[in-house]
């Protein structure tokens, strides 16, 4: 699956490409409340989040279209840089706290759709552009996975060691503290079994399944990419960014 090439300009799509046709979708709304224009700052002293994720989507050489979801002029321009498409900006209602991931998702597909009613994807996928050690790799072998798996959808995740087994219920502050499960919070970890919880670094859904349910889950056949702990960053605060650049640095040196 390697060897497919990828639509990385504006210019062109590559109509020789084997793989099943899917669409990279990357939102990145200007406003950022906890961290100011985040999508947009130079990360580690190179790129900004923004260009980073639509670098790695191409690198994976995995996608037919590697598109930019924003409402926001200069972000648009740094991701056509970056080499992605941005065909459209995002409408207002789309670009504030309470707007979902599926809701842009589906936007950007009906956009996309009217542009090239040609073509037929068999999946989107969401990369999310504050997961910024994400690389190329994490993205093909999660598409990889979803299509060898029989996967209608499926979402990175990192696995957890807060065992629910493990917790108390404490009711109000100074209040007595109550197990949650009796039988499980003296259980050994090796006797409890693994969880993991959505990074929220990538999704991939069948465009069948979205159209028909407008969701990105099909929990009846919806696969994991498990990623470590540290690949799963999500940045949402400045302490976020300050650990991820610490990570970032720190691996490159």
């Amino acid at each position: 699956m390697k060897n497919l090439a990828v639509a990385n300009s504006s210019r062109f799509l590559n109509t020789e490409i084997q793989h099943p046709v899917i669409w990279a979708i990357i939102p990145a709304r200007g406003g950022s409340k906890r961290l100011p224009r985040k999508n947009i700052l130079p990360f580690a002293g190179g790129l900004s989040l923004t260009a980073r994720t639509v670098q790695a989507a191409i690198a994976a050489q995995i996608f037919a279209r590697v598109v930019v979801s924003t409402d926001d002029e200069e972000i648009a321009e740094d991701g056509r840089q970056a080499g992605a498409l941005v065909p459209f900006l995002r409408p207002v209602a789309l670009a504030d706290d309470t707007a979902s991931s599926v809701d842009v998702l589906r936007h950007a597909v009906s956009e996309l759709r009217k542009i090239h009613p040609e073509e037929r994807p068999v999946a989107v996928c969401l990369l999310q552009v504050t997961s910024p050690m994400l690389v190329s790799k994490h993205i093909s072998e999660a598409v990889d996975l979803f299509l060898g798996g029989g996967f209608n959808s499926l979402s990175s995740m990192a696995k957890v060691s807060e065992f629910p087994e493990w917790m108390f219920r404490v009711e109000e502050p100074g209040g007595a503290a109550v197990p949650e499960d009796l039988a499980g919070i003296t259980r050994p970890s090796a006797e409890i079994l693994p969880r993991y919880i959505e990074n929220g670094a990538i999704y991939l859904v069948k465009t069948d399944w979205l159209d028909q349910t407008g969701s990105l889950y099909d929990f009846a056949k919806h696969g994991c990419y498990a990623m470590t702990s540290e690949d799963s960053v999500d940045i949402d605060t400045r302490t976020d960014w300050d650990y991820a650049e610490f990570l970032t640095l720190r691996r490159n040196s």
